[in-house]
């Protein structure tokens, strides 16, 4: 499957911390900003690098506006056995690719705690 992915998307970055000097870390709030694609020998279009705007971050890097940073997809891999039809077991390595971040329409109220929100829309 796949989530649907635009420029102006709020997201949140899901992964270990980036850096946290530049409040660039799990959880962190920001814009999609700019998407880069590529296309599969598939046939199918992905996003290769994606440029988020993380506004409350320090980071200024050469030739990007201050708070934009590149986020890179992130490649896990695992093992697993498979039923053969004659009854063995076959071994099959998965791996994927996915950008590390998620929409940000909404929160939960966990994984708000801590965060300084301008507006809040609760449904009591």
């Amino acid at each position: 499957g796949f989530v649907l992915l635009f420029e102006g998307m709020p997201v949140i970055l899901r992964i270990r911390n980036l850096s946290t000097d530049l409040a660039i870390t799990n959880g962190s709030q920001g814009i999609v900003r700019r998407i880069f694609t590529n296309m599969s020998p598939a046939g199918l279009t992905y996003a290769s690098c994606v440029l988020v705007e993380f506004p409350h971050s320090k980071v200024h890097l050469s030739d990007l506006p201050k708070g934009y940073f590149p986020i890179l997809p992130c490649t896990w891999s695992f093992t697993t056995f498979i039923d053969a039809d004659d009854g063995s077991q076959k071994k099959l390595r998965i791996t994927r690719s996915q950008l590390p971040i998620q929409p940000a329409f909404a929160v939960t109220g966990h994984s708000a705690q801590g965060k300084t929100l301008p507006q809040v829309l609760v449904n009591l």
